[in-house]
């Protein structure tokens, strides 16, 4: 059996109320899929434990009611967690109601928040955002305290890993001079 392939969607936030309702935030391209679905995951020790949808309340930041946790002890175990879907439960683009904005459709813009690696240096920073530049995409992060922008492209990527949010790089010798 194919192992299951998880998409983390966003993280829960703090206890809300004593009812056992969490605050969450929800990357805005995973909002359809999040509102569609009636389970998600959290993962806790490792493991990703299912939890059915018992209702969502709230615009900007949206108050979770999960099933069979009814109390603030309950919920504040699962705060500060990742969110995950599984890959199939992520709508295709095609089936998507509305339409991505303009900077989603970067075809690197899902590596903010990832880790850059490059295969002589090491862990070089966590991708802070995807920037549009006239000729190519470009990585903004901090490194050794400094801001720097990193191109995005096929040359340079050897791999991206959604599943630990890292992404590989062979950059060239210099470029972080």
């Amino acid at each position: 059996m194919a192992e299951i392939q998880y998409v983390t969607i966003g993280r829960t936030r703090k206890a809300h109320s004593l009812t056992g309702e969490l605050k969450v935030f929800i990357e805005e391209r995973y909002l359809e899929d999040f509102m569609k679905n009636e389970r998600i995951f959290l993962e806790i020790k490792g493991v990703k434990i299912p939890y059915f949808i018992a209702n969502v309340r709230g615009g900007g930041e949206m108050i979770l009611k999960l099933e069979e946790v009814d109390n603030r002890d309950t919920a504040t175990l699962l705060q500060s967690r990742d969110v995950l879907l599984r890959q199939q439960d992520i709508l295709p683009d095609h089936e998507r109601e509305y339409e991505m904005p303009e900077e989603e459709k970067l075809e690197y813009g899902h590596l903010a928040g990832f880790m850059l690696v490059d295969e002589t240096l090491g862990e070089i920073g966590l991708i802070d955002e995807v920037l549009e530049m006239p000729q190519q995409e470009m990585a903004f992060l901090k490194y050794n305290g400094r801001e720097v922008l990193v191109p995005l492209n096929k040359q340079f990527i050897s791999s991206i890993d959604d599943q630990n949010r890292r992404v590989q790089v062979d950059l060239p010798d210099g470029l972080l001079d």
